[in-house]
């Protein structure tokens, strides 16, 4: 299953968790280190790559959904022009794709690593995240930090609440809820369902979902993985705060390529 969020996009912009603007002053941050083009995996509806775009950086950004490319179109055509022509945006699967160029930073935020379910498509990601990466670059990678065993108790299918946010423009009310459906421990991925109900001020309700596949890792296996796939570690975070990875829910990864030692 590919998470395109083909029924749910236009609802991805009002989430309310902490989670998605904290780490853009994070992203900017290295943004600012590198002075440089920057390549977003997973670019989304641009929830991070307007701001990036906005501070002055070239941003390339790629996503396979989209419904998701066609919002940040459309936002994109609504910015200053001196901020939209910094933004390039290109359908693309990120274990599968060829800009024909490099870049200093490449990123990609908000667990989107994780919708990449196995080691074929896993591992062709990390090498075309490597080929588009410029010497002396930093790739930043996060995922989330999973509980201390996943099993079946992760399992959920009552939903639970998330969040409640009034609509000002439609005054509809909009409350999103999930279900952990289902996991598959063999292969470390788990089945959530992010649900969407939409009240419209008449009390019509909508019912809208959105199945999502999502692979888990454990620190070490991360840490394996991009070892083993020609990066280097050099910063590692439990948080966009910059806290442990024993204190953070995420588990963040800043690598440069590994110099070849062979020549």
């Amino acid at each position: 299953m590919e998470n395109l969020y083909l029924s749910t996009a236009e609802f991805y912009d009002i989430d309310t968790r902490h989670m998605t603007y904290h780490d853009i002053d994070f992203y900017l941050s290295y943004a600012r280190k590198t002075q440089a083009s920057i390549l977003e995996i997973a670019c989304g509806t641009g929830r991070v790559t307007i701001p990036l775009a906005s501070a002055g950086f070239d941003v390339y950004g790629i996503d396979l959904s989209l419904p998701m490319l066609e919002i940040l179109e459309r936002k994109v055509r609504e910015l200053p022009p001196e901020t939209s022509r910094r933004i390039n945006v290109h359908q693309a699967d990120m274990s599968d794709f060829d800009l024909h160029r490099s870049f200093d930073l490449i990123i990609i935020p908000f667990r989107a690593f994780q919708a990449l379910t196995t080691d074929e498509k896993v591992r062709s990601a990390l090498q075309c995240f490597k080929r588009h990466l410029a010497p002396g670059g930093l790739l930043i990678l996060d995922v989330f930090k999973p509980r201390w065993r996943m099993d079946e108790s992760w399992v959920n299918t009552e939903e639970e609440f998330d969040w409640v946010k009034q609509d000002e423009g439609t005054g509809k009310t909009i409350i999103r809820a999930g279900v952990r459906r289902s996991i598959d421990t063999r292969n470390q991925v788990i089945h959530p369902e992010i649900i969407y109900y939409i009240e419209d001020p008449s009390g019509a309700r909508e019912r809208i979902c959105e199945p999502l596949s999502l692979r888990y890792y454990y620190q070490y296996q991360m840490e394996v993985l991009l070892i083993t796939s020609g990066f280097t570690i050099v910063e590692t975070y439990g948080y966009y705060d910059r806290r442990g990875t024993d204190r953070g829910s995420e588990l963040i990864f800043v690598c440069r390529i590994t110099p070849d030692r062979s020549t």
